[in-house]
């Protein structure tokens, strides 16, 4: 399996991955936009899967019709993939398993839109640690505040207080909620080295994503991500890099309908009985 190799050469190569499932046209096409201008800030020239999970023809036809009126991108090789099913996030990103990924693989969210010079740092940081096995940059919201994407192993109590807590209880459980979101750890420096990161934009080394079976498609949405991690650590490093920078416009279960509660009530229930219940 042939890698893809970025026009800087002393650079490890990437490759990228998006799930879709009747997701933001207009959020795509910005996420696609801002991808396009952090690879070419980098010379990367990377392959990107948008892994359509919509089951709807005229979705698909909007993807197909969105990707064709845009300027064509120049530092973005589109692949697009339908499939037949929906069988969960996780399910959808094992799909480029087989594909020709590069050195490092970058996991996003189509809400995700990553700063100019993101790739710059990740990359570099990349070719100096071949240590880390999977990496995450530093978030804010659409608002400039910060979305904490990296995280400490959950409570059940921290959990249950983040997705229905009232903000009188949020506030008596300030510093137990602020500890698990790490909100300690500084805003600049090296790499800090984390429990756990939050999955909307996440960079895993590619042998290492392979080695582990990807993501555990046990898990259909929630919990996919910190799992991956849990894995991921007993190849190398899992951190954060505070010097890369995105914006992410999404999250929030409790706020997307019962369908997306019952999603999370379940993963987190998995990710508990797989690595350990932690109650308070």
């Amino acid at each position: 399996m042939t890698n893809v190799i970025p026009t800087n050469p002393q650079l490890p190569s990437l490759s990228a991955a998006v799930v879709l499932h009747h997701s933001s046209l207009h959020q795509l096409q910005a996420m696609m936009a801002s991808l396009d201008k952090a690879a070419g800030s980098v010379g990367a020239h990377l392959p990107l899967y948008l892994i359509d999970q919509s089951q709807s023809a005229v979705y698909s036809e909007g993807v197909r019709a969105m990707v064709h009126a845009v300027t064509p991108y120049s530092s973005l090789e589109l692949h697009y993939i339908v499939r037949a099913s929906n069988e969960g996030y996780g399910a959808g990103h094992n799909t480029v398993l087989d594909k020709a990924l590069g050195d490092y693989h970058l996991i996003l969210n189509p809400d995700v839109e990553l700063c100019e010079n993101s790739l710059v740092h990740v990359m570099h940081n990349l070719r100096a640690h071949p240590e880390v096995t999977i990496m995450a940059p530093r978030g804010t919201n659409e608002k400039g505040e910060e979305e904490y994407l990296a995280k400490r192993y959950p409570s059940v109590l921290v959990l249950l207080l983040r997705a229905w807590g009232l903000p009188s209880l949020k506030r008596f459980f300030s510093n137990r909620l602020a500890s698990y979101e790490l909100r300690d750890l500084p805003d600049e420096g090296g790499l800090q080295d984390v429990p756990l990161l939050s999955g909307c934009c996440m960079v895993a080394r590619s042998d290492a994503f392979r080695a582990v079976g990807g993501f555990n498609e046990r898990f259909f949405m929630y919990f996919e991500d910190y799992d991956l991690c849990m894995r991921l650590a007993s190849k190398g490093r899992v951190v954060r890099d505070p010097t890369a920078r995105i914006v992410h416009h999404g999250g929030g279960a409790a706020r997307k309908g019962l369908r997306h509660i019952v999603w999370f009530v379940s993963g987190g229930v998995r990710f508990f009985q797989n690595w350990g219940w932690r109650w308070v």
